[in-house]
């Protein structure tokens, strides 16, 4: 591993600080890693090379200055004053935090509230976007609605794919969520991570006519089914790092992916999406969500009186983030 080492240096190349240089740099250190693979008669022709931000950067300050980081919250200002809008139960704590002083709190109490969230627009977006951060559910937590979202909205109308539930998109939108799913009580607490998406070739609901959103189980290319062998199902009262993200089609193609990571392993990749029909609509917001207790929240019957999560450590980037290094 020492010419790994040589070849791959962190902070300098003959000398001269790189790290700074953004882009430029990152491509010669990518450069010279392939270097050193092929000088150790390692192969990357096939291989899955570890391209995140997280392993080209020695620390999340110098990660936060990449070129490709549209935003980043680690809650340590003790504020939120880097979110457009702040709304129900969220607050700032010190007792719960993945790295740090500082996390965000979000708790649900039945009867009382559907729990709180976060909403940052990064117009007008990118075309792929990935997003990660950590999490951890209460040791008493059951099931949620909805969770943490990513939406293209167009950018004359931030809000245009809210309040769209049940609604196939019409060209404005699209979106998916990193959720976990209760898979009607097949799934033990909090439930299966999935992708629950709007795109436009999405299928509806036979039943009641609506289209819901569309789930995403593990492992891909297609969209595979609910409580499978390949579930990831996070643990309770522990921190986890989960990461998305969303790569857009060719307006005229149904060329479009999402995947999902959970503590670095890859759990789910999906191809084939149309998204979108217009070059100009990107995914641009995302939507730091813990809602349920609401009168249409499938779970009902396995409510308890209270229930909480904490997020810490978010990025949104134009690239895979991956873990944070302690």
């Amino acid at each position: 591993m020492t010419i790994l080492k040589v070849l791959y240096p962190r902070k300098t190349i003959g000398g001269t600080k790189v790290r700074g240089a953004g882009n430029a740099a990152r491509t010669v250190r990518g450069f010279l890693y392939a270097v050193g693979l092929l000088c150790l008669g390692i192969s990357t022709k096939g291989a899955d090379v570890d391209r995140s931000l997280s392993s080209q950067y020695g620390t999340e300050q110098e990660l936060q200055r990449d070129s490709s980081v549209l935003f980043y919250e680690d809650f340590e200002n003790g504020n939120f004053k880097k979110w457009n809008e702040t709304v129900g139960t969220s607050v700032i704590v010190s007792n719960q935090v993945h790295q740090g002083q500082y996390a965000v709190e979000m708790s649900m109490r039945r009867g009382k509230n559907t729990g709180g969230d976060l909403k940052k627009w990064f117009l007008p977006g990118a075309d792929s976007v990935y997003v990660r951060f950590y999490v951890r559910f209460s040791t008493n937590y059951h099931y949620n609605h909805h969770f943490v979202w990513l939406g293209a909205n167009e950018l004359t109308n931030k809000w245009s794919a809210f309040g769209k539930a049940g609604l196939k998109p019409d060209g404005s939108y699209f979106s998916t969520g990193m959720e976990p799913w209760f898979g009607w009580g097949k799934n033990p607490p909090p439930g299966e991570v999935n992708l629950y998406s709007y795109f436009l070739d999405m299928k509806v609901d036979p039943k009641m006519n609506k289209y819901w959103g569309n789930a995403f189980f593990p492992p891909g290319p297609g969209a595979g089914k609910e409580a499978g062998e390949d579930r990831s199902v996070p643990k309770l009262g522990e921190w986890e790092c989960w990461e998305f993200m969303i790569k857009s089609n060719d307006p005229e193609k149904s060329n479009g992916e999402q995947a999902m990571w959970v503590n670095d392993k890859l759990i789910g990749k999906f191809t084939g999406i149309r998204w979108r029909n217009k070059s100009d609509l990107k995914p641009n917001c995302l939507w730091l969500e813990h809602y349920g207790y609401d009168e249409g929240d499938p779970t009902k019957q396995y409510w308890g009186e209270e229930q909480t999560v904490w997020f810490d450590d978010v990025v949104v980037a134009r690239q895979r983030v991956g873990p944070r290094k302690r």
